[in-house]
Order: C-alpha cells, then structure tokens, then sequence
C-alpha cells in the first residue's frame, strides 16, 4: 500500500495553491497536462453530445408508470423524490457553456406520460431548459389514456403540464417545433359531442383550459395538434405561430385609452386629504408622501412621451377641503410637496377649488409656477405679505377667525427653465367670511390680504380661457381675467392699458383695490 502512495504522489503534482513557489519539476509536469480546451472541436462536440442529456424527465416518469401500471390503489405507491440539476459540462467556464449550449437548443423534450399525478414539472425540468430547446412533443403514447385505474391522475397530468408549459414559455422561448397529440380513441367523444354541449364535461373544460394557457406562447416555428377540434385547433396554431403584439403595435387611440386609464391627478387630492387626516398635532412638520413616478412613465422614451401628452390634456382639479383644522398661516401645506414644478409646467388646464378662505396662502407656493415668463418672480409675493394687520379695516370677530393673518408666511423660491403649458383656468373660491368683511363702511371685499395672494394670478398671461365662480365680486374677476388673457407681448408693450382690480364695499360701491395710500395697478 505504500508503495502505491509513492508511486501515485510521483504522477500527481502537488498542486496546492497555498505554495508560494513551484519546483521546475511541478512546473514541467502542470505543462504537460492536455487541456479539454486544446482539443480539436469535432471531439469537444462529441463530449458535449455525450454529456448532455435532457432524457431523465422521461426516464423518471417511465419508471413511476411501471410501478403504477398493475396498482389499484394509486396512494399506496410513493411518488420520486425528484429536482432538477443543471448539467455539469455547463458549470466549468464561460467558453464551454456557450459551445455545449449549441447542442442544448438542438435537444428535444418529449413527455409520453404527461405528469401523471406529480404535480409541478419544475421539480425535475428546469424552466430555463424549457426556454432552450428548439422541440417540445406531448403524446399519450406512452400509456392508454383511459387507463381505468389512473385514468384522473393521467388526464390531470396532461392538462396541467399543458398549463405549465403555457406559463414557463410565455415568458420566452427558442422554440422552433412544438407538438400536442392526444389520438387515444376514448377521447374523440369528448372532443366532438360534448365539445359544443352545454352540460359539463370535466375533459372538456379541463381541455380548453389547457389551452387557454398555450395562447400566451407565440413565434413558434411549427405547432401541431392532433386530437383537438376545430376550428380551437387552427385558430391556437396561427396564433402560437404568429409575432407577439408589442404594446407599440397597437393603434395610437388604444394606447391613448390605456395611457388615459393609467394616469390621473387624483392621487394628488387623495394625498392632501390624508395627509391633513393624519397631520394630528400641528406643531409638527406634515407627513407629505413620497413622491413618485408612475410606471407607465418609466417603460421607454416613447411610451413616456405619449403618456405625458395624455396626461397633460387632463384637467388637474386640485380640491381645497372645507374642514382641516389648520390655526395658523404656517399649517397651510405647500403644495409644491404634492407636485414638483417641473410637472405644473406642463399642466394646459387647471381647476381650482377652494373651499375655505384659508388656501389662499396654498397659491402663494405653486402660482409663481405658472407666471407669464415677462412677468414671473422667483420669489412669491408672500414675502411681502405684512406681518400684521390694522384692527381698523376688519371687526374684531372677523379678527379671530383671521388669526392666522398674524403669522408670517415662509418665502417660496421657484427656479423654471421653460415656459408654462397653461390654456384655462377655471377657479372656484368660497369664503364664508365674505358677510362680515361687508359690515363696516371701511371694509371692502376682497381686502388686502385676500387680493396680495389673488393677484399673483395677474402674473399669468395668454390663456385661452378664464373662469371664476364662487364669493369673488365680478368687478375684481373681470378685470382679472382680462389680464390674464393678454398675450405677454402685449402686456409687456402696454402695461398700464391693462385694467384695474376692484373691490366691493358693503354700499354696493366699487373702489380700486389699495394696499396703504397706493392704488395698485397690477401688471
């Protein structure tokens, strides 16, 4: 024995990686090795035929039929303990696998027992096996179908291999033949009487389930089916036969409806309102959500654009809810924490719907956005909100409910680099306040406060389309919306041809809006 180990240390090279150095004699006998890859390639092909070999599935389920063949009680006999295992001619380097892979797509997977009642052919068939053959063959030759006493568990197996299969290769495959024949004569009732009945028929039903699946397989070369009825057989083969329908394939009015169904502005409403329900104690900052890009968005170029262009053609409604709970100017959330600016700007219609006074500090963040490039600021007008307001102008009840009046509004900054999308407008404003502003004789409607965040809109120019409804006088709307209107051109030419905001007082008389002893020409 020892004399062996002498002998066999003397052929084998100690090989161990730990050494630092080789001897010239380790070295001459690692040189002298033949490597597989110098080999000629016809006898790597060879090797690679030798070591591949996708036949065990079929040699697993012809040995469970042996033992299942002369059972009557199908539970007594104990199903393989299979898995599936990735060749090892496929493991050892790069250049190898791609060589084999060759002969790999050249193989052909046949299944003459179906599944019988095993239930996942995963266990034992890779699926990227599946997606590499160029041949898939299904047959019942492998047993009589109608076999009486694993007659379900065979009939099941089939259809659910079928199933399986439709799955595994929707996904992708190299398919270039594809077979299903089922020609046991016992079947033919089942295709033929009961194909068109309207009793149930659990081979027939199981059948065109089956098949259901095999509809997501296309650009298969040749597909063939025996035992089918027509015109299932026909109309499942052009199909598994022809070019998958990519999305861009469609016509551009069904990928408009797809877009119009994918995307919408109401999540944002959807936000503000949970986000007020959740903000409990105001003197923390509000749980704004993430914000996010929806996925329709990210697929490619092409479908982001066309999806945008949909999107863009929406209104966006933003709905200013009646009850919030907000005490002070600073609790009005910054709705550029809902919508980046970068998305407003490419907004062509606008709704807004303020139904209470307090929103209007929410327009001092996202109007600049909007703003006419000739006129736009960087910076909101709420930094020159006053941080204070004369008890002569309001009454003392008006006072307390303006409360928030008393605190002063953050700055806003807004950098844009292209012009606004915006068309129309439409904006609804309801002040419940509206009555007591029109008690004293001093007090006009819109006061000062009110219209230093309104008139931000002044700032817009060239909509095709202004609409107000609600609390605001027609003598301040009017002439608001006429400004709007005004191409910036024009407006930049004649700025003090444009109209002035007026005010209401409660004798029905109409005066310029003031801020002070100023009258404010707004443009």
């Amino acid at each position: 024995m020892g004399a062996i180990k002498r002998t066999c240390s003397t052929i084998l090279p100690d090989l161990n990686l730990k050494r630092r150095r080789l001897t010239r004699f380790q070295e001459r006998q690692i040189r002298s090795v033949f490597r597989f890859l110098d080999l000629p390639g016809e006898l790597k092909n060879i090797i690679y035929e030798n070591c591949i070999d996708i036949s065990a599935a079929q040699h697993i389920l012809q040995r469970y039929y042996d033992s299942l063949r002369d059972c009557t009680d199908l539970r007594a006999v104990e199903a393989p303990l299979v898995w599936s295992k990735t060749p090892t001619i496929l493991l050892i380097n790069r250049q190898i696998h791609a060589e084999a892979s060759f002969y790999l797509r050249n193989r052909s997977l046949t299944f003459d027992h179906g599944l019988l009642d095993l239930v996942d052919v995963t266990d034992f068939v890779s699926p990227n096996l599946f997606r590499t053959v160029t041949s898939i063959t299904i047959d019942d030759s492998g047993h009589p179908l109608f076999q009486p006493n694993i007659l379900a568990a065979s009939w099941v197996g089939y259809t659910s291999l079928v199933q399986q299969l439709g799955d595994i290769l929707s996904e992708g495959h190299q398919l270039k033949t594809f077979t299903l024949s089922l020609t046991n004569k016992d079947l033919i009732p089942h295709v033929t009487t009961c194909w068109n009945g309207h009793h149930v028929c659990g081979f027939r039903d199981s059948l065109l389930k089956a098949c259901d699946a095999l509809r997501a397989v296309r650009n298969v070369g040749l597909v063939t089916f025996r035992g089918l009825p027509e015109p299932l057989s026909s109309q499942l083969k052009a199909r598994m036969e022809s070019a998958p329908i990519n999305f861009l394939d469609l016509p551009s009015e069904i990928r408009n409806a797809i877009y119009g169904e994918a995307l919408d502005w109401s999540d944002i409403n959807k936000q503000l309102a949970r986000t007020i329900r959740l903000w409990s104690n105001k003197n923390l900052s509000p749980p704004f959500p993430a914000l996010t890009t929806p996925t329709v968005l990210l697929l490619n170029r092409q479908i982001s654009a066309e999806a945008q262009a949909v999107l863009h053609r929406k209104p966006l409604t933003l709905v200013f809810p009646r009850d919030h709970g907000m005490q002070k100017q600073d609790h009005v959330p910054n709705m550029l924490k809902f919508i980046t600016p970068s998305t407003l700007l490419n907004v062509e219609h606008l709704v807004l719907e303020l139904h209470s006074w307090e929103w209007i500090y929410s327009l001092d963040h996202f109007l600049p956005v909007f703003a006419s490039p000739s006129t736009a600021t960087t910076t909101a007008i709420a930094s020159a909100r006053p941080s204070t307001i004369t008890p002569t102008r309001i009454t003392a009840a008006t006072l307390r409910h303006h409360n928030l009046l008393l605190h002063p509004h953050p700055t806003t900054t807004i950098t844009t680099s292209a012009p606004p999308a915006l068309k129309t407008i439409h904006i609804h404003f309801a002040d419940t306040l509206k009555s007591e502003f029109l008690v004293g004789t001093t007090q006009q409607y819109p006061d000062e406060t009110l219209h230093l965040s309104l008139s931000q809109l002044a700032k817009l120019r060239g909509l095709e389309r202004v609409t107000f409804t609600g609390d605001l006088p027609a003598c301040y709307t009017a002439p608001l919306t006429q400004i709007m209107r005004t191409s910036p051109a024009a407006a930049a030419v004649g700025a003090a041809a444009l109209p002035k905001l007026r005010a209401v007082k409660a004798s029905g008389e109409v005066v310029a809006v003031e801020d002070g002893e100023k009258v404010v020409v707004v443009g």
